[in-house]
């Protein structure tokens, strides 16, 4: 009887259990918790696949916490979205309704968003491509012939036969100039705003800026850019000759049969990595059913998909996480999809942000006379060197990074060095680079002389200055002295009234001072650098910073 009852309890155990399960398999088929949206934000490049593949898991039902999922994709250019994110209100009406899963160009945009919102799982990228520069077939030839590095298209633009690059708004243009700031010794390393701010990258990359400029305003876009290029009956005679864009977007035209290459500088290359970002600030079955979503997109169907559009895939049989390594598209005819080798860091924010401020407003490049004290007391002994051997040192630093723009004179003086004047033209007003080798080669064999005639000889450079004016950018004499003027044939009001008669408004040029000493003619100095507008810099010549102030005070600004 015991085990009759035992049997009827364990039958019945069975049922009930097979019951609930199949009631729970009901209501989670009848969405017992209702139905919601899953909204997705996507750059236009990747929001149509995207779409695609939301329509096809939309279509198998998912259910996510008891409710049914229904996928809504937006395309919002990257930088829209990433401002509407970074807001304290969003506006929907500006970015489209607000996201559990957004999938910018690439990480570096995104990351003021992130850092507002946060994210609810570890970004990892969704598809990858590499920043190129898109060129008509006979131009991309060219510019593969050089071997250039993206550290090198500053002298591309400025060359006898220069590159008309266009730089239109958006994250392919963000990370080309961010790849030209980059010292080619660190180029694996992020972007600091210490170097992005620097003299050296801030002239590399206002070089590439003022050139753009002259590109037609109404080439506002990349696609803009691409007709232009495309439609041009002779490459040689288009508005432009390249613009940066994703491998990505120049495989979708080429497919379309237009004729345009990709050329790929040499170095760490720029990557749109598409991050898959699921916002902390959406609601838990949002986030749930993103994470859900980005399953899929990385499985099979979604990787077919994305490689038929052009995008490279994570993945790669070398299991790289950087992106190099990533399974890319089959080649088409005229655009290979070759192995990257080393993919460019993302720059920290503050760093993108100073060269896209770079970009806005870029510096002129700048015209220097250097007027350099060899009198004797440059003889002096400084931190184990003698003061002009400390400044042969700092200048030789400073202007090993000088812009090919600029112009550089490099004039010593002392008294009686060229007859029976007190100066002697070392390098004459020219090229910066061509200048600063000329001037520091001579300089190499000039020993202190006697005495010190300042005022003459700081007279006759700022009137040649004045003399060689050019519209281009900023003029200026810079006079690094370590001692008073002691040559009586001019007093010092004669000379401040001198200058001011040299002053010519329509033609500025700055008097910039460094005084490596005390120095008893610092108020006279002061007051000549006041009345053009220039600057007083009292330091040591064993100051390891006097590279970075000449650096400064010869660059573009």
């Amino acid at each position: 009887m015991v085990l009759v009852l035992l049997a009827a309890a364990v039958v019945g155990w069975f049922a009930v259990r097979d019951r609930s399960a199949e009631e729970a398999q009901q209501a989670a088929r009848a969405c017992v918790e209702g139905e919601a949206t899953l909204a997705v934000t996507a750059d236009p490049d990747i929001a149509d696949v995207l779409r695609t593949l939301g329509e096809s898991w939309t279509a198998g039902g998912p259910v996510v916490r008891d409710q049914c999922i229904t996928t809504e994709v937006t395309a919002t250019p990257t930088a829209v979205a990433a401002e509407a994110l970074a807001a304290p209100m969003y506006d929907p009406s500006v970015a489209g309704p607000e996201p559990a899963l957004w999938v910018p160009t690439d990480t570096a945009s995104a990351a003021a968003a992130v850092a507002a919102r946060g994210t609810d799982i570890t970004p990892r990228s969704v598809v990858t491509s590499p920043v190129v520069l898109g060129a008509a077939p006979t131009a991309a030839d060219r510019l593969s012939a050089t071997e250039s590095r993206w550290t090198d298209l500053p002298a591309l633009v400025t060359s006898a036969d220069p590159v008309r690059l266009a730089l239109p708004g958006g994250p392919t243009t963000a990370a080309t100039v961010v790849a030209v700031a980059t010292d080619p010794a660190t180029e694996t390393q992020p972007l600091t705003v210490d170097r992005a701010t620097s003299p050296a990258a801030v002239s590399a990359v206002s070089r590439v800026a003022l050139a753009a400029a002259e590109v037609p305003a109404e080439i506002s876009d990349v696609d803009t850019a691409l007709d232009a290029i495309v439609r041009a009956p002779d490459p040689a005679a288009a508005p432009l000759g390249a613009v940066p864009v994703t491998e990505q977007q120049l495989a979708t035209r080429v497919r379309e049969g237009q004729q345009l290459a990709a050329f790929r500088p040499s170095g760490p290359t720029p990557m749109a990595d598409h991050p898959g970002l699921v916002l902390a600030t959406a609601d838990p079955t949002a986030r749930a059913a993103a994470a859900e979503f980005l399953e899929y997109v990385r499985s099979t169907p979604g990787r077919e998909a994305f490689l038929a559009a052009g995008f490279r895939v994570p993945g790669g049989s070398a299991g790289a996480t950087d992106g190099s390594a990533d399974t890319a598209p089959e080649p088409i005819a005229g655009l290979d999809f070759p192995a990257v080798d080393t993919v460019a860091p993302v720059p920290t924010p503050d760093a993108r942000a100073a060269v896209l401020g770079t970009v806005a407003a870029p510096s002129q490049p700048a015209s220097t006379t250097l007027l350099l004290d060899v009198s004797g007391s440059m003889e002096s002994i400084d931190g184990g060197s003698t003061r002009l051997d400390n400044v042969r040192a700092a200048l030789g630093q400073a202007t090993g990074a000088l812009s090919g723009d600029g112009r550089l004179g490099v004039w010593i003086y002392s008294r009686g060095l060229d007859g029976s004047r007190p100066y002697r033209v070392l390098a004459p007003l020219g090229p910066a680079a061509e200048s600063a080798r000329t001037g520091l080669d001579a300089l190499a064999s000039i020993t202190p002389q006697t005495a010190t005639s300042t005022y003459a000889a700081v007279l006759a450079a700022y009137r040649s200055a004045v003399e060689n004016w050019t519209p281009d950018g900023p003029q200026s004499v810079l006079l690094v002295t370590d001692g008073p003027n002691d040559d009586t044939s001019i007093s010092s009001s004669s000379f401040l009234q001198s200058l001011a008669g040299a002053v010519d408004p329509a033609r500025p040029v700055r008097l910039d001072v460094v005084s490596l000493a005390d120095n008893s003619d610092i108020d006279t100095l002061r007051s000549a650098a006041g009345q053009t507008g220039g600057d007083v810099i009292v330091t040591a010549s064993s100051d390891p910073g006097l590279a970075g102030t000449l650096e400064r005070l010869t660059s573009a600004r």
